[in-house]
């Protein structure tokens, strides 16, 4: 009697057991905005890991680059995407973060980059980014709103060219910040001059507002890449050939960029991270098709970023593939 209890006690703890690795393997993935390329990406992604296992039940929300990192340190979130200068700043607290989140940990980094774009219509009087700020005129620009990298970064050029939003509004102008959608269609209806994002190549939202509104992609002057750089941000170029219905298509556009990489909470459970991570290792051919900035993926490149620790399950499965000692 002892033992069949034993056996029964035995077959309980197991069960349960199984019961919660299957709570851990649903997660919830927060990614961009919607109609932007992380949260499409993500969706890619959810789709191939599940076609290698079914039991993952992973959902796609919607997000922003700097909100992420402190949505996944609060708990709100198992998984998310994030950009390099934004993973390092929110584990150290350091701007645009006050307090350090100790609970970020990187699970692959140098999934493709992001590019800043900066777009006006094929007519627009002004050839340079320079000359927009220096002539002070009525300008109406947009980007998405507070809390994504697109926003930060179109600050930094402001401050670069030491003007405010309040100096552009001051002179009559907008600055319009909506969703990605929502610039499409400013753009596109001709309420808004220039679409500023921050987007991997090809974006989505540039591509949908060119077809309406031919448009061109000014490139970044020299000294703008260099301010940049020195706040965390890669020198880059949009590739020529990136967009058909851009008029400078035909050479590449110097300008800056940002590394793709998926992080996750630290209590996020190391079976789930590893097996998420195996996949995406053992399946690197199908992770370059997710979308065309992934076609140059190496997963050499996956397993370190400024000092951030890798999460327990990613470090396992690196190791496996010997990727990391």
């Amino acid at each position: 009697m002892r033992r069949l209890s034993a056996i029964v006690l035995a077959l309980a703890l197991g069960l349960g057991g199984t019961a919660a690795w299957a709570q851990q393997k649903n997660l919830t993935w927060t990614a961009g905005q919607i109609g932007g390329g992380w949260y499409a990406q993500a969706g890619g992604f959810v789709e191939l890991v599940r076609s290698q296992d079914a039991s993952f039940n992973i959902k796609v929300v919607p997000g922003a680059g700097i909100q992420n990192m402190s949505k996944l340190q609060a708990g709100e979130t198992e998984i998310a995407w994030g950009l390099p200068p934004f993973i390092a700043a929110s584990y150290n607290g350091q701007d645009p973060y006050t307090d350090k989140h100790s609970d970020m940990r990187l699970v692959m980094n140098g999934l493709g980059f992001v590019h800043i774009q900066w777009c006006v219509p094929a007519d627009y009087p002004d050839k340079s980014i320079r000359e927009i700020f220096e002539k002070k005129g009525r300008t109406t620009i947009g980007t998405t709103p507070p809390g994504g990298s697109d926003e930060w970064v179109m600050r930094k050029v402001f401050e670069f060219y030491k003007t405010t939003y309040n100096d552009v509004r001051s002179r009559g102008g907008k600055v319009i910040l909506v969703s990605y959608t929502d610039l499409t269609t400013q753009y596109r209806d001709r309420n808004m001059d220039i679409l500023f994002a921050n987007l991997a190549v090809p974006g989505a939202a540039i591509q949908e507002a060119s077809l309406g509104r031919k448009m061109r992609i000014l490139p970044m002057d020299d000294d703008l890449i260099k301010f940049m750089e020195a706040h965390g941000l890669s020198r880059g170029v949009i590739p020529r050939g990136s967009y058909k219905d851009v008029v400078n298509n035909d050479v590449d556009i110097p300008t800056i960029a940002m590394a793709n990489a998926i992080v996750a909470n630290a209590k996020v459970s190391e079976p789930a991270v590893y097996e998420f991570t195996k996949i995406l290792l053992k399946n690197v051919g199908a992770v370059r098709k997710v979308h065309p900035a992934f076609k140059d993926f190496d997963p050499k490149d996956a397993v370190r970023l400024a000092n951030v620790p890798l999460h327990p399950g990613a470090a396992k499965a690196y190791k496996e593939a010997g990727l990391l000692n």
